[in-house]
């Protein structure tokens, strides 16, 4: 009996498994799973404890992927007159083949620019929402906004740009003005080809991927800034909007 009872205490129990109350119950690996099933109990384990580095470096290394996958798919010269319209009619064939040599000779470096803008990137958007968080009353730290920014802009930029590097290989060349339609996910998408430059722009953002984003946003900035969905999404909306309007805008007036 005493065998059996000494044995008893010193076995594994269930509960002796479960992590303890406030403690990170996923590593970066799963994180990165999990955001796209379960994004609402990654946030809450962010509030525990951040990680960005393992989610960063997948968003860098696909965005460098996308990169080289799309590069040998641009129409360089068809993009140069896209851009200059009827501008272009006033250069010389010379000149227009010089433009588009020194225009490949850039797009080479694209992905190393890639891997330095990037997290930049990513790092001033993350400071945007930390400083619109505060104004709305929020008390967390950069290092959990700016995870729970990367695992919100993780799951729907994965899919887009897969999705993009494999349909970008079932066409030609294109100009580059075509490859937000390379995945057809956009209002843009479902306008005339006579719409305004302006307008098309606009409706480029608003597409699948960046609504599915801001609702990533939102949950995460209710749950690890501590504030209610209704300032999350204040939070996440403006910037989109100004986006919108300053790409509308800048379209409008220079084209």
């Amino acid at each position: 009996m005493n065998d059996g009872s000494s044995r008893s205490r010193y076995e594994p129990g269930g509960p002796l498994t479960e992590p303890a109350p406030g403690a990170q119950r996923y590593g970066a690996p799963k994180r990165l799973w999990m955001a796209f099933v379960a994004p609402a109990d990654v946030f809450a384990d962010i509030k525990v404890k951040p990680t960005w580095v393992l989610c960063l470096a997948m968003m860098v290394i696909l965005g460098v992927a996308l990169q080289l996958a799309v590069v040998p798919h641009v129409d360089s010269e068809a993009t140069l007159r896209a851009r200059l319209g009827d501008r272009a009619d006033e250069l010389s064939e010379q000149q227009l083949a010089d433009i588009v040599e020194r225009g490949e000779r850039f797009a080479k470096y694209a992905p190393l620019i890639g891997l330095v803008v990037s997290p930049i990137a990513f790092a001033l958007i993350a400071a945007v929402f930390f400083v619109m968080l505060k104004i709305v009353g929020s008390d967390a730290e950069y290092p959990h906004l700016f995870s729970s920014t990367l695992h919100s802009y993780w799951p729907p930029s994965a899919v887009q740009m897969v999705l993009t590097a494999v349909l970008i290989q079932r066409v030609g060349q294109i100009p580059q003005q075509e490859l937000p339609n390379v995945v057809k996910s956009h209002l843009g998408a479902l306008l005339p080809p006579d719409a305004p430059a302006w307008v098309a722009s606009a409706a480029n953002t608003i597409s699948v991927f960046n609504i599915w984003t801001v609702i990533l946003l939102v949950i995460g900035f209710a749950t690890v800034g501590g504030v209610s969905r209704g300032r999350a999404a204040i939070v996440a909306l403006v910037p989109w909007a100004v986006l919108i309007l300053v790409v509308a805008g800048f379209t409008a007036l220079f084209s």
